[in-house]
């Protein structure tokens, strides 16, 4: 009877426990964003500074650069009456041009849309007596021309409005006046002109060196459904699937199978089961996930808080070599033996949770000991990263979009999320302009004419 009674004191303990991790995740244990936190929770803050706020002595100051002489449409030369010293008259002062300081004040000029009307003329023939209408051009396809088309891509799909506000911003701003369904054919057709370099992207994901992969949660018609994204240096790709499987994830890469995946780039990703069957010596994990587990084994008290510290000390010692790496302190040579020494530097703590922690720290301890050569993969590659932070970075707008809709509800929905994610990222990552290519593409598809490239010269 007491030993009954002890095993239900300790399971009610662990049930205990598990609750008790499971009402103190955050996201700084955890893999939830940082929009959920509690409004209660104290993040860690830094040692005060004792400088002053603002320019330190000696720190170059920031200005605004002047457009050149030929972007300026108005010039007002103001000349000076009177003397500021000692207050002469300038009037009689021969006028020289001497020094000038230049100052620039920008504005918008006053918006107001151009509107075109077409009138079909009708003629009545002599022969049979009916009359025949003279035929729309092109241009007269749509009831507004391209670069409203970008404008309404833009507002929805880059500043991720809801239709209703979308519809809002087009009247106050410019004044022109949309319906939702208009908003929604205008979608349909920024779908199909970004087609084409969508696809030639999708053809580049799986000839990239190194991808950073994550995936969050969608909804299309109110059913669930998941954003998968590859992130290069130079390009994002997105792709809604059904699942949140290992054949989503191929998918996306473009592969048949996990054979494919030795000669596939190599991938960074968190350990998420999906990514399990990737060849391990093409597959890196995300030092920050798992950063997340071990300050929540720290919080867990007891054995696992003297893991959970022993890690994160290791681990805060790589990334720091890692950084010095980046900043041109450490040869190659140094960074690979300083490294070396912190792998066997790691591998005791590991062994130490696998067999002294509790079942959760255990799990966590050994899995990586498993996967031991997928936490130095990032180090074998050229642009080789240790986190996957670009790829989380790449979801936020996806994020947002989500918390401001409903999801799409078709598949002409679909192609405009993965295609206007796909473009907007990509477009930021290599710095140019995501208006003057939307307005471009849009002109493009009115022609039947395919639309740019979204892969620069040295994309991937």
């Amino acid at each position: 009877m007491v030993r009954e009674l002890q095993a239900v004191v300790a399971a009610m303990q662990e049930q205990l426990r598990e609750l008790t991790e499971q009402q103190n995740r955050n996201s700084g244990n955890s893999s939830r964003p940082p929009s959920s936190d509690p409004p209660w929770r104290q993040r860690p803050k830094k040692p005060a500074s004792r400088k002053k706020r603002g320019g330190q002595p000696g720190h170059p100051g920031h200005f605004r650069r002047l457009e050149p002489p030929n972007a300026v449409d108005h010039v007002v030369v103001c000349t000076p009456g009177n003397c500021a010293h000692c207050g002469a008259d300038f009037s009689a002062t021969p006028s020289r041009r001497g020094k000038v300081r230049r100052y620039q004040v920008v504005e918008l000029p006053p918006i107001r849309p151009e509107i075109t009307e077409y009138q079909q003329e009708a003629r009545r023939c002599q022969a049979c007596g009916r009359r025949t209408w003279a035929e729309l051009p092109a241009a007269a396809s749509r009831c507004v021309g391209p670069r409203v088309q970008a404008v309404a891509a833009l507002l929805s799909g880059a500043c991720r409005l809801p239709r209703r506000q979308t519809q809002a911003v087009l009247a106050d701003l410019f004044g022109v006046r949309l319906a939702l369904g208009t908003l929604s054919a205008l979608e349909a057709d920024t779908a199909r002109a970004l087609a084409a370099p969508y696809q030639e992207l999708a053809e580049e994901v799986p000839r990239a060196t190194v991808l950073g992969i994550d995936e969050t949660s969608w909804k299309e018609a109110g059913t669930l459904h998941w954003i998968w994204t590859a992130v290069t240096r130079r390009f994002a790709f997105f792709h809604v699937d059904r699942h949140r499987s290992r054949a989503a994830f191929e998918t996306l890469l473009g592969v048949d199978g996990p054979a494919a995946g030795r000669a596939s780039p190599v991938v960074i990703t968190d350990r998420y089961s999906a990514y399990h069957r990737w060849a391990p010596d093409r597959r890196s994990l995300c030092w920050a996930h798992l950063a997340r587990d071990f300050r929540a084994a720290e919080e867990r008290g007891g054995l696992d808080a003297l893991v959970g510290r022993w890690v994160l000390e290791v681990f805060g010692k790589v990334l720091a070599l890692w950084h010095r790496s980046r900043a041109g302190e450490l040869t190659r040579e140094a960074f690979l033996a300083e490294i070396a020494l912190r792998q066997e530097e790691l591998r005791a703590p590991l062994r130490w949770g696998e067999e002294h922690g509790s079942a959760r720290t255990r799990a966590l301890c050994r899995d990586l000991l498993e996967r031991w050569p997928s936490l130095w993969t990032w180090l074998t590659v050229e642009d080789g990263e240790p986190t996957n932070n670009a790829a989380e970075r790449a979801l936020r707008p996806a994020v947002l979009w989500r918390k401001s809709s409903f999801g799409h509800q078709s598949e002409t929905g679909k192609q405009f999320v993965e295609r206007l994610l796909t473009t907007v990222a990509t477009l930021r990552l290599q710095g140019r302009n995501v208006w003057r290519y939307l307005v471009e593409t849009c002109e493009a598809g009115r022609r039947g004419e395919a639309a740019p490239s979204l892969l620069s010269q040295a994309s991937a």
